[in-house]
């Protein structure tokens, strides 16, 4: 396995469903921005109604394109792509995130042979309220952590990992919703950690709309462990008072509704 920075070579996976605008504009990025790492960029088109193009720009990097006959989420998409890298190093972003102008190059300083995969922040380029509302849950989370400190979340669509660790750990989880999170667990449990990295960043379209976002609240709900109603009341209890009521009364508002309806689903009996 590589460990010194400027020997890695990066294979950038993509999974991508219905938005060939958006994959233009990131390869775009991907060829503005790279340090000199980027290998190979996969696409996994997830059962697109009309099939991305295997062929059209050139770049200065391999694209491949691998497609899915039906549709298998993200997750899946990324563990094939993940199987058919050359390269030493994994590097994933969403379709639709744009990395920011050092994002490789923070990338192959910040991934050591000492950490298994590292995660960063991601930030709005849109300004609704669920853009805003999702923001503030991030922008808690971050709070909570120093530079390179281990965490047990991973931001699928900004992170790298040591491709060999991935393998070994069986990538992510196959489930519909917190896969992310469940690879940290896999790479725990073979003793590697995944830590947060602040100046990895990318630009991300945070709102997909509230109907999105309620049922992601509900499914992670759903496929977290049982709690008691007592603790998912208190769980609610304490989202509401770090909630930015003075500032931003919409954004604060909905994430409460979100938390009730996670809460409400880790409470009730598992089907």
């Amino acid at each position: 396995m590589s460990t010194t920075h400027n020997t890695k070579t990066v294979s950038a996976v993509v999974a991508t469903r219905n938005r060939p605008s958006d994959i233009r504009q990131l390869l775009s990025a991907i060829a503005a921005y790279d340090s000199g790492v980027v290998q190979e960029v996969l696409l996994v088109d997830d059962a697109s109604d009309t099939p991305l193009p295997t062929g059209g720009r050139e770049y200065p990097f391999p694209v491949r394109v691998l497609r899915n006959a039906t549709r298998r989420g993200a997750a899946a998409s990324r563990n094939l792509a993940a199987k058919e890298a050359t390269g030493d190093v994994l590097a994933f972003l969403d379709d639709d995130a744009r990395p920011l102008p050092d994002w490789f190059q923070v990338l192959d300083t910040a991934l050591t042979g000492e950490r298994a995969a590292i995660t960063g922040r991601v930030l709005p380029f849109d300004s609704s309220v669920v853009a805003r509302a999702r923001q503030y849950r991030y922008e808690v989370r971050y709070a909570k952590h120093a530079a390179y400190s281990p965490v047990t979340f991973f931001a699928g669509g900004n992170s790298a990992v040591w491709t060999e660790h991935f393998l070994n750990a069986g990538g992510f989880p196959d489930v519909v919703t917190a896969s992310d999170n469940g690879l940290v667990e896999r790479l725990a449990e073979s003793g590697g950690q995944v830590c947060f990295v602040p100046a990895l960043r990318v630009a991300h379209r945070n709102s997909k709309g509230a109907g999105i976002a309620f049922r992601e609240a509900w499914r992670a709900g759903r496929l977290a462990p049982r709690t008691t109603p007592v603790a998912a009341l208190r769980r609610f209890a304490d989202t509401a008072r770090i909630q930015p009521w003075s500032d931003d009364p919409a954004a604060a508002g909905l994430n409460l509704g979100l938390q009730a309806a996670n809460s409400l689903a880790t409470a009730l009996p598992a089907v």
